[in-house]
């Protein structure tokens, strides 16, 4: 593992990688919805729910996930941490989305924490108990963050209760996000 990255990066999901959140749904995301994946050709770009909502990914996201399955970031194990109150909903986003043509989602994150079910709550700090029984190897003071942080300050508990560096974004993950976070973790 390069000395200039986190060994792990967790991503949240609503308002941080896609939108809409998925408590504001009223039905599960089920319907693929097709079209260009940027300088990639063409894939499923959003789930279509069928009473009309549409979530896709911001368009920041999606660039920093392609960069994630072209294993620019081989060594870093990666994964997300949702409190989604529609946990099968946030499921069906994470299988049916592609990244790349034919690549899903899902396949980025092998380790996920999603819901507030079965020891999970709202504080994320649940979710990263969760995530590391999942991965025994993790250290979460080498370990990333991103959260949109609008319904409470997750960075800063995580960072307080664990020692887990983050950054939040409020408006969706945008790239210079991302390097933020990245740039903490260079010697």
């Amino acid at each position: 593992m390069s000395a200039s990255l986190p060994s792990t990066i967790i991503f949240d999901l609503d308002d941080c990688l896609w939108s809409p959140e998925m408590y504001t749904l009223r039905s599960i995301p089920s319907k693929p919805v097709k079209g260009p994946l940027g300088a990639h050709g063409e894939g499923v770009i959003g789930m279509k729910c069928s009473s009309g909502e549409t979530v896709k990914l911001f368009p920041a996201a999606l660039k920093i996930l392609q960069r994630i399955a072209s294993n620019e970031f081989e060594n870093v194990t990666f994964g997300v941490a949702s409190s989604s109150e529609e946990p099968s909903y946030s499921r069906a986003c994470l299988q049916g989305l592609e990244i790349l043509p034919g690549v899903k989602m899902d396949s980025l994150f092998p380790i996920q924490a999603i819901g507030r079910t079965g020891g999970l709550t709202s504080r994320k700090t649940t979710h990263f108990s969760s995530l590391k029984k999942q991965h025994p190897s993790m250290v979460f003071t080498d370990t990333l963050f991103f959260d949109d942080c609008n319904w409470g300050d997750h960075v800063g508990d995580l960072n307080n209760a664990l020692g887990v560096k983050g950054v939040r974004t409020p408006n969706g993950l945008t790239e210079e996000e991302f390097e933020t976070g990245l740039s903490m973790f260079k010697n």
